[in-house]
């Protein structure tokens, strides 16, 4: 395996940042859509979706999991590859899961303290 320089991970931290914002307003918008509240909490989604993707993102990378190894051919079938790792190997998917969540669980949770406010 080779070195990454800094920038580039910080350029692909950058980027998944905001791709989590992209991705906590849009889930934040339907959410509002969808409960009939305001649309003034979208900054915050944001801020929910850019932390839970990077949270989700770190976390699979640094969690450990069962170990996995693989093994395939290649050339015909002269050479044998295997490789094997100890962290899951799709952090992006958990990832997207919890950007997607928290805004949803913050909408509506919104819409519940809204409808018991309403209540009283």
């Amino acid at each position: 395996m080779f070195p990454v320089p800094w920038f580039v991970v910080a350029l692909y931290l950058a980027a998944y940042a905001v791709a989590g914002m992209v991705i906590g307003v849009v889930t934040g918008w339907l959410v509002s859509r969808l409960a009939r509240t305001s649309r003034k909490r979208l900054l915050k989604d944001a801020s929910l979706g850019s932390s839970g993707f990077l949270a989700g993102f770190i976390g699979c990378i640094f969690m450990g999991w069962a170990r996995n190894t693989i093994t395939y051919r290649f050339g015909g079938q002269h050479t044998e590859v295997s490789s094997t790792m100890n962290t899951y190997q799709h952090p992006e998917r958990m990832a997207l899961a919890i950007a997607i969540l928290l805004p949803l669980f913050h909408g509506l949770y919104r819409r519940r303290k809204l409808d018991s406010a309403s209540l009283m």
